[in-house]
């Protein structure tokens, strides 16, 4: 078993960007405590960090974990685990090691069912990580830290956390909204187009029933993927719900908008999604709209593009609808 470590538990608070304490989640870890003086990238000694930065149940999101030179962590749903997860039943057990070897840090899955996952890839045996590196083990997602400035990088990494989704990696809700706020301002001052695409995945609790909540996890990040490749950079690309997306698009008026919506819906229906031996097709429903004079708020125009989007789905799904003024 590996070796037992105190407790010093760091979570954050993601409405104020705050440290705290951790409080009482039935979750539990076990670690040795800071060392104050971090040493220089890839010599040993260096102490390495591990983040939440997904969960099924959006618990304890931020938390830190600390793995000390030359110690082990230990994570799965036993409560033996140094890392214990007993409420995230995709986990197994006793489902994977980090182990700290001086320079290099090593994960090693320790036979799960549902399997460990390095930057979306499965890993066989041990797999060494580089600092920035993301691992899944089930539904938990964690971000790995080996810096020679730990803090910086940590605080770095929560601050990814408050503006991204953990699981898909774009952006989320609330930075969907601050960038919302922003463009609508700077839209309406200057008299430039901003318009706006709303999506969702079709009967995607279908597949979460029929496939499991991993297998909808990973065509959520294939299709976040997939999107991405298409857009510009000025685009802002979110994930606002379990199954829903949003594409806020400066510059760009409502035939262009509506044309990259059809561009889309086509290669999500084309695509084969994947999720170990499986084999998954989806379809995703669209609404677009652009801002108008009488839209005096931002969520007037995302209100727009979102009756949009029912409107596709009340004519059959798998369509793409605009907003009529």
């Amino acid at each position: 078993m590996s070796q037992q470590y105190e407790s010093d538990e760091t979570t954050v608070d993601l409405e104020d960007f705050a440290l705290a304490e951790g409080g009482d989640s039935g979750e539990t870890t076990r670690y040795d405590p800071v060392r104050p003086y971090p040493l220089p990238t890839g010599v040993p000694g260096l102490e390495a960090n591990i983040i939440l930065i997904a969960h099924p149940d959006e618990h304890m999101l931020g938390r830190r974990y600390r793995l000390p030179p030359h110690g082990t962590l230990e994570i799965g749903r036993s409560s033996n685990a140094d890392i214990s997860m007993p409420h995230v039943h995709s986990l197994s057990r006793n489902h994977a090691r980090l182990s700290h070897l001086g320079a290099v840090v090593e994960i090693e899955d320790l036979g799960s069912t549902n399997g460990t996952y390095v930057n979306d890839r499965p890993i066989a045996g041990g797999q060494p990580l580089k600092s920035g590196d993301r691992f899944q083990l089930g539904a938990a997602h964690f971000k790995f830290l080996h810096e020679e400035d730990p803090e910086h990088a940590y605080h770095q990494a929560i601050y990814h956390l408050v503006m991204c989704d953990g699981l898909t990696q774009i952006y989320n809700q609330r930075k969907f909204d601050e960038e919302l706020r922003r463009e609508v301002s700077r839209a309406q001052r200057h008299q430039r187009p901003l318009s706006l695409m709303h999506f969702d995945i079709d009967h995607f609790k279908n597949i979460n029933d029929t496939y499991g909540h991993l297998c909808g996890d990973a065509v959520l990040q294939q299709i976040a993927r997939l999107v991405q490749d298409h857009l510009r950079p000025e685009q802002v690309f979110a994930r606002v719900g379990g199954e829903e997306f949003v594409i806020l698009s400066p510059e760009m008026e409502l035939d262009g908008i509506e044309r990259l919506a059809e561009k889309l819906r086509q290669r999500i229906e084309d695509e084969v999604f994947r999720y170990a031996e499986l084999e998954v097709h989806v379809t995703c429903s669209f609404g677009v709209a652009v801002l108008a004079p009488e839209m005096s708020r931002p969520d007037d125009l995302y209100a727009a593009a979102d009756r949009a989007m029912y409107q596709s789905k009340q004519k059959g799904r798998n369509q793409v609808s605009r907003h009529a003024a």
